[in-house]
């Protein structure tokens, strides 16, 4: 990419990274003065109709999202045939960066940076928006440690284009789903059995499956499953039982949304011993059972154990034979009796789910059974109604037998703390820690809180919430900034107006004689370009008085030291005794002289020195702007100033 500026707005300041489909520049929005990462698209691409048309709606789709772990996608464009995505600058490294650096990381940071990345998915796939290429290339972590989710879509229009990324490829497919391996529908449940892949690779430091071919690593995908090495005892098992139900082979198996998964996340995170679901069976092998006929069964007979004639075997006489006959049926009349005896109606213990507790009541009574109340909170079932019965609905109970109704008690108020003033890693561990989800970040710049500290809460504290209630916080960015434009080569007024909108503050104003800048036009300024200031910060300029002139100016030693010679009488001065004497006659001297120019501050520039005979007259070269001044000094004895135009 040859032009340094994109739609006008857009100036390339330096490449960042470079990938099978797109380079990535660094780029400054001229418009909003601010840092922007510019994706430009390889020429190969340019000529694929087809692609550049999904890739335009991809990415269109993508600009809608807006999430604090989510690289906002600013504007999509095409300049010159170069198609292009104008995104949020993150200045960090990506995830993948990060575990070659670490290896595996402590199971509590990859819980974190796996929680912020499933709120990015949740978010996108409520919006109908699926990325299809989740994988630590690309996720951003910041300054901050905050990780975003970058190319939400971009990965539907490359597969629908072509096949020939093979090192993109062999990216992405160490992290693909079973049914995007086959070729099958893909939804949500895709992005979570990658996020699983993600979160495996945080845990352990590599990925479940590798191969020196990508064909190899996708077969693995649909048919192997999933083992964690030894030596990860440290992580609990139940974080080891959410990477094995996100990695689920079938997508019905897996968690059904991002919020479910979200869930346990943070119940992992306080209690870190719970746990969710068996581990799948990892035996070497998984024999399936055969139905066996009666032919089979022939076969698979021992041939090698001989049979015994019945008369050999058994050689008992009549009456023990007869009490081996009678002794079962003696026994069956004799149980039947009792439990006939005993008999009491069974009913079949109706469903009360989600019915009022009196209606529910009255069932139980209707058929006889007993029944006992526990009361629970419920952010699903109405206040004074049946949560949930013990025994389920089908059981057969005799009458008079007990059936406990749990009774929902509402949704359970918890008073919503203040996290304000709190740094935005502290805040949202205190809110998960009472139950409460984190779902937005605002980030604004605040003069009043450091960068990174939570300056607004919304609902306020003290409010009365549900559990699992939604907060949104507001962060601060520290105070305001800017990068300062190069105000250098224009006018004052215009240097006047940019600074006022970037919100900085114009110091002072110097004046310099330029040569090269015109009256009035900026020559210097401090600090210099580029440089990112504060709000309100001071810019001093230097301004050009004009453009520097030459003008020879003609100077008679004799006519300053002797004064004018109009008349003849002026040849004769008197010497040192009061006596006459001719100046012509006289002996020329050496004097010293020195010429200042006088600018329009009354201040004085010497431009001119040497030493000169008395009776010379020499010639000057002097430099100024408009009109000025010049004065004659001879001998250290200064002649009145006479005026010059330059």
């Amino acid at each position: 990419m040859t032009a340094k500026l994109l739609g006008n707005r857009y100036e390339l300041m330096e490449v960042i990274g470079v990938g099978g489909m797109a380079v990535v520049y660094k780029a400054k929005d001229k418009l909003l003065n601010r840092l922007v990462a510019v994706k430009i698209l390889k020429s190969e691409f340019n000529d694929n109709e087809q692609f550049i048309n999904k890739f335009k709606r991809e990415s269109q789709a993508a600009a809608s999202l807006s999430h604090n772990n989510i690289v906002n996608v600013f504007d999509v464009g095409v300049q010159d045939n170069n198609h292009y995505i104008v995104m949020e600058y993150v200045n960090g490294k990506t995830l993948k960066a990060y575990i070659k650096e670490q290896g595996k990381l402590p199971w509590k940071e990859a819980l974190f940076l796996i929680k912020q990345i499933a709120f990015a998915l949740d978010h996108a796939h409520k919006n109908n928006i699926i990325h299809r290429d989740i994988k630590p290339h690309n996720i951003l972590l910041n300054e901050d440690m905050i990780p975003k989710v970058t190319d939400f879509g971009i990965a539907r229009a490359i597969s629908s284009a072509t096949v020939t990324l093979v090192e993109e490829t062999m990216g992405s497919v160490h992290y693909i789903s079973p049914e995007q391996a086959r070729g099958g529908f893909v939804d949500a449940k895709s992005d979570l059995y990658s996020l699983g892949i993600v979160l495996y690779e945080m845990l352990t430091g590599e990925v479940p499956f590798d191969s020196d071919n990508s064909v190899s690593v996708a077969i693995k995908h649909i048919q192997e499953e999933i083992r964690f090495p030894e030596g990860i005892q440290d992580v609990p098992e139940g974080l080891i039982d959410i990477v094995y139900k996100l990695v689920k082979k079938s997508p019905m198996d897996r968690y059904h949304n991002a919020r479910e998964l979200i869930i346990d996340l943070i119940t992992i995170q306080n209690n870190p011993t719970t746990r969710f679901m068996d581990e799948p069976d990892l035996s070497d092998e998984t024999k399936k059972t055969p139905i066996i006929g009666d032919a089979q069964l022939e076969e698979n007979k021992p041939q090698n154990i001989k049979e015994t004639p019945n008369k050999e075997k058994f050689k008992w006489g009549k009456k023990q034979l007869m009490a081996i006959v009678l002794i079962p049926i003696i026994l069956g009349i004799m149980v039947f009796v009792l439990v006939n005896a005993f008999d009491v109606e069974e009913i079949k213990v109706p469903d009360l789910s989600n019915q009022n507790m009196e209606e529910a009541i009255g069932v139980l009574q209707e058929y006889n059974l007993d029944y006992r109340l526990e009361r629970e909170n419920s952010s699903s079932v109405p206040i004074d109604h049946v949560i949930k019965q013990d025994p389920v609905a089908g059981t057969m109970l005799k009458e008079g037998q007990e059936v406990v109704l749990y009774i929902s008690d509402g949704v359970k108020q918890v008073k919503l703390p203040d996290v304000t003033k709190q740094y935005e890693v502290e805040g949202i561990q205190t809110l998960e820690n009472m139950g409460f989800i984190v779902n937005e970040i605002e980030r604004k710049y605040n003069e009043d809180y450091e960068k990174g500290m939570i300056y607004e809460q919304s609902p306020a504290p003290g409010a009365l919430l549900k559990e699992g209630a939604e907060i949104k916080l507001y962060v601060s960015q520290g105070k305001d900034s800017a990068v300062l434009d190069d105000l250098v080569g224009k006018t004052i007024d215009e240097a006047k107006e940019i600074l006022l909108s970037e919100g900085l503050t114009l110091g002072s104003i110097k004046e310099e004689v330029s040569n090269k800048y015109e009256k009035n036009i900026v020559i210097n300024q401090d600090p210099k370009a580029g440089v990112e200031l504060q709000k309100k910060s001071v810019v001093n300029l230097t301004i050009s008085k004009g453009l520097v002139k030459s003008k020879s100016i003609s100077i008679n030693i004799a006519s300053y030291l002797y004064g004018a010679e109009d008349e003849e009488d002026d040849n004769e001065v008197e010497d040192e005794n009061g006596k006459g004497k001719d100046k012509d006659k006289e002996e020329p001297q050496q004097v010293r002289v020195k010429v200042f120019v006088i600018d329009d501050k009354n201040v004085s520039t010497l431009q001119y020195e040497n030493a000169h005979l008395s009776n010379e007259t020499i010639t000057v070269e002097l430099k100024g702007v408009g009109v000025q001044s010049y004065q004659v000094q001879i001998n250290n004895t200064i002649y009145n100033a006479e005026n010059i135009s330059f």
